[in-house]
């Protein structure tokens, strides 16, 4: 039985409001905790909560009758909350499980793509897919879904040289150094910071490990970002004694996105770009789905002959959040990049090796970025590019130079795929686009 689910029901029932506990907020509470719980779980569940919470009560009490009225209403209140469900009026993060028979195929889809090459990475990959259990994998695990992530066990365990080999794709990603008047310019503002009072088609570029654009250019973005942290650091919602209680759309609208913006501005191409903000619905992950699709917290947008691509998904928490909101981000990242691939592929080819989808994930005070790549030999790779510490107040240097450097490796990423993208051929046939390997077909 799902333990965290009972205590958050419980708990539930013990420190609401009486006229806020029916059974239709009840089984609410259970669906937005957990939207796969079975119907007879989720009724023993909420069964087993009630007498616990229930012997707190005085019997034949108004509360003690309201808690037993969630019994008998159940099926009815099941009824009606999935029905609003259905139909949008009730929303939940659902990510919905695949089920083992489609992980096992895409396992071996997987496992057939990795023979294919006869390389010694590509068969040191087969051997370790040919031993993993696929009774083990979830949908939460990117193996199950045909993604090889770099932080499995499949990867640490290679040889150093295969690791090394694995991982060349995006060691060009990262240039090498940042440069030094950035980490100059990053300790001017410090130091003076004072509190106040009140189209046409781009050349096609490849990652070499250098920025793309000029050192003035640079300046200028980062004077940009620098500006937003300016605003933070002079913001009281951003004080610690409200820090704590700052919700996610505080956090995101008055840091997050400005700084993105910040970080995004004046883009090579931008004309055909926009950011979309306030969970809009990923078409990526629609078309894939079949139905309604992810709504992440920022998707950056590119058309290209009146499609529209998305290229960076955002996740986003609250700046104080539970270590679980952290790992569901996560999750919900790594599945939105593998639509947006999916989505890219039904109507460009892009180059291979150089084009990824982005994952930007909000957790906590810290920012990571990752991209999805698709390899020469069509297998999806997942990698974690770059950390840092979001400095959402006045910090030391060094903590606003990693987040400076974190979104200009955004940028630097962007302006690549941005590039690669008008340049992908186009799929001549449907036999050429592929089936979802997040969403259960069967």
């Amino acid at each position: 039985m799902n333990t965290h689910l009972s205590t958050k029901i419980y708990n539930f029932l013990v420190n609401a409001e009486e006229e806020h506990i029916t059974g239709a907020s009840v089984i609410y509470q259970g669906i937005e905790d957990d939207p796969w719980v079975s119907k007879e779980e989720l009724r023993s569940i909420i069964s087993q909560a009630v007498i616990l919470a229930n012997n707190q009560n005085v019997r034949g009490s108004s509360r003690h009758t309201t808690l037993l009225e969630i019994l008998s209403e159940f099926d009815i209140s099941y009824k009606a909350i999935f029905s609003l469900r259905a139909i949008g009026v009730v929303k939940v993060n659902e990510e919905e499980p695949l089920s083992s028979a489609q992980i096992r195929s895409n396992i071996n889809k997987l496992k057939s793509k990795l023979k294919k090459n006869t390389s010694t990475l590509y068969q040191h990959l087969f051997s370790a897919v040919n031993r993993v259990s696929t009774d083990e994998l979830t949908w939460k695990v990117p193996l199950g879904s045909q993604v090889i992530a770099d932080e499995s066990d499949i990867i640490k365990k290679l040889p150093k040289q295969l690791r090394e080999n694995f991982m060349k794709p995006v060691q060009n990603m990262v240039p090498t150094t940042l440069p030094g008047f950035i980490r100059k310019k990053c300790n001017e503002f410090v130091r003076d910071f004072a509190s106040r009072d009140t189209n046409k088609l781009p050349r096609a570029l490849l990652h070499d490990g250098r920025w793309k654009e000029s050192n003035e250019k640079l300046a200028e973005i980062t004077d940009g970002i620098l500006e937003t942290l300016n605003d933070s650091w002079n913001n009281s919602a951003f004080s610690p004694e409200e820090a704590e209680v700052l919700n996610e759309g505080t956090y995101l609208t008055n840091l997050i996105v400005p700084a993105i913006r910040a970080s995004l501005k004046n883009l090579p191409h931008g004309k055909f770009t926009y950011i979309s903000t306030y969970e809009r619905q990923s078409i990526a992950s629609a078309d894939r789905r079949k139905r309604s699709g992810r709504r992440p917290d920022i998707i950056f947008v590119m058309m290209d002959r009146g499609k529209k691509y998305e290229l960076m998904y955002t996740e986003c928490s609250r700046l104080f959040c539970t270590e679980q909101k952290i790992k569901d981000d996560a999750v919900k990242i790594w599945r939105e990049t593998n639509d947006g691939m999916y989505w890219v592929y039904k109507g460009r080819r892009p180059e291979k090796d150089e084009f990824g989808i982005i994952g930007l994930q909000v957790a906590g005070s810290i920012l990571r970025l990752t991209v999805l790549i698709r390899d020469g030999a069509n297998v999806d790779r997942y990698y974690h590019l770059h950390e840092s510490r979001i400095p959402v107040q006045k910090s030391e240097p060094a903590v606003v130079a990693k987040f400076i450097e974190t979104l200009l490796i955004l940028r630097n990423i962007l302006i690549v795929n941005m590039s690669l993208l008008p340049h992908g051929s186009t799929p001549k046939s449907d036999r050429q686009k592929e089936d979802s390997t997040t969403v259960d077909s069967e």
